[in-house]
Order: structure tokens, then C-alpha cells, then sequence
């Protein structure tokens, strides 16, 4: 069932239109976080997971779960909207065309029939993230998220850490994990920077492609900090694994002030940490 994790007593329902709306769209449900004009939470919302047969069957069940859903069809300030896919690249600024982001995808990820390809610019990057998505969401979101700006979820992740100081000397892994994937993040001085995702079947099989990271390229899991935000915390077996290998792990956790359901894990609450920092980003 749909959960309403978190409303603040300060939340006024009538009054939206000074608040911001942060929400993560993907074929399996959608979450969203209401924040303040001055950032702070109001309120937190996951829906049901939604399952259907085929990729256009779940498009219709997620718009029709949009519509249904009060909140989102109130007015706010400022709107924005996340698509989480793993079907994504980075292409040079320099190299960019349409063309080339079509091409480029599709040597890496099927690209559906009913899918399109859209892209975010990473100035600090010089690089454009492209991505895949259902043809029929974009229009979607132009109509019913009036103004709303839509990116992939790497974009925000990405200008997050890139705001951050850089540690030449031991460079720090960045890691924020979905569902089924986490996108990982190197910052470079000289813009050689590592950006990749990672598909895992399970916790174990998450903490190998971490770990090989750090092999891979070269870190030293006693000086290198490893910062993980998303759908984790310190009671899930990745942490307890991790710990062993990894002298400094921080996880991005929810502020102080909202209280969490005890029958909820805090590993649900943590992966809003991205919705909450979506504005910060722009």
C-alpha cells in the first residue's frame, strides 16, 4: 500500500505554492519529498509498487497512480521530477550531437521501441548525460508538473559531490545505491573523473563491485573514504561487509528532526537523502 512516511505539523495543504516538489518517477511506483522555500522537510511519500506485464502497461499504471495521488495535483513553487534508470551514458561536450547520444546508448542498452532519449548537460563535467526513458513520460510530465524539470538521477548525484572539496592525495568513492544498481563516482582534479553504474542480484554481490572499484582503480581503503547514500544504512549486511575492508564509510542519513517509523528500515528513509538535496543542486 502507499505509505506517507512523514508530514511536518507545519505542512499547510492549502498553501503549497511556496513549497518545492522533489519526485523520483520509475516504471516500479515513485517516490517524493515536499521541502520548504528555506529546504526543510514536510513531507515524505513512497507509493505501492506497481507491477504489470509489459513496459506500457506500467507507463499507464504510473501516470494513472500520479493523478490519483492528492498531492501531486496541487500547485508548488518549483517542481522537480527524476527519472531512475540504469540505461544512461556521459558523452563529451565537445563530441555531442543527437545523433551520437542515440548511437552511443544504444551500443550500451537496448533501446526500446517505445523509449526515447533525452540528456542533462553537466557543465562542471563538460559532458552530457543521456539516458533512456518511455516516450509517453515526458509529455506527461509537461502537462500535469507545469513547469516541472526533468532529469536522470545521476545528474543531481553527480553536481552534489562535484560541490565538494576534491582529495587529491586519496580520492574518495562516492556511492548511491537504488533498488537493483548503484551509481558510483570518482572527482578528479583534472576532470578525470570515474562515473559508472553497477547492476547487482544482491548485497553481496553489491559490496564485490565496490570493492573492485577500489582495486580497479587503485584506492586505498584505508585513507579513501567511501560516502554511500540511497537505500541503505548501518544495520544492512553491504555495511557489515564493507566495515571490514573499508576503514571510513559514511552514509548520507535523513535529518535529526524527522522521526522514523520503527517498522520501517531506516535503509527506506535513507534513500530520500537524494530528494532532499535535489534543489540544492541548482
Amino acid at each position: 500500500m502507499d505509505e506517507l512516511l512523514f508530514v511536518d505539523s507545519t505542512f499547510e495543504k492549502d498553501n503549497t505554492s511556496r513549497y518545492k516538489l522533489s519526485i523520483q518517477l520509475c516504471l516500479d511506483g515513485f517516490s517524493f519529498s515536499i521541502l520548504s522555500s528555506n529546504n526543510k522537510c514536510l513531507v515524505l511519500y513512497q507509493s505501492k509498487r506497481l507491477n504489470s506485464d509489459t513496459d506500457n502497461t506500467s507507463i499507464d499504471i504510473l501516470k494513472d497512480s500520479i493523478r490519483n495521488c492528492d498531492y501531486l495535483n496541487l500547485s508548488y513553487d518549483q517542481i522537480s521530477v527524476i527519472w531512475l534508470t540504469n540505461k544512461t551514458g556521459l558523452i563529451p561536450s565537445d563530441l555531442f550531437s543527437e545523433a551520437l547520444a542515440i548511437d552511443s546508448l544504444q551500443l550500451c542498452h537496448p533501446i526500446l521501441k517505445n523509449e526515447t532519449v533525452l540528456w542533462d548537460e553537466i557543465c562542471e563535467m563538460n559532458v552530457f548525460l543521456v539516458y533512456a526513458l518511455p516516450s509517453a513520460l515526458p509529455e506527461f510530465i509537461k502537462t500535469h508538473f507545469a513547469g516541472a524539470e526533468l532529469s536522470h538521477q545521476s545528474y543531481s548525484f553527480y553536481k552534489r559531490v562535484l560541490k565538494r572539496d576534491i582529495d587529491i592525495k586519496h580520492p574518495k568513492l562516492f556511492v548511491q545505491v537504488y533498488d537493483q544498481f548503484f551509481d558510483a563516482f570518482i572527482p578528479d582534479i583534472e576532470q578525470k573523473h570515474f562515473a559508472n553504474n553497477f547492476t547487482f542480484k544482491d548485497e553481496t554481490d553489491m559490496v564485490y563491485f565496490i570493492l573492485n572499484i577500489y582495486k580497479q582503480q587503485k584506492l586505498n581503503t584505508e585513507y579513501s573514504h567511501l560516502h554511500i547514500s540511497g537505500k541503505i544504512d548501518e544495520t544492512s549486511k553491504a555495511f557489515q561487509i564493507l566495515k571490514r575492508y573499508v576503514k571510513e564509510i559514511h552514509i548520507e542519513k535523513m535529518p535529526n528532526e524527522i522521526p522514523l517509523k520503527k517498522n520501517i528500515p531506516g535503509s527506506e528513509y535513507n534513500q530520500f537523502t537524494k530528494l532532499l538535496n535535489t534543489s540544492l543542486c541548482e
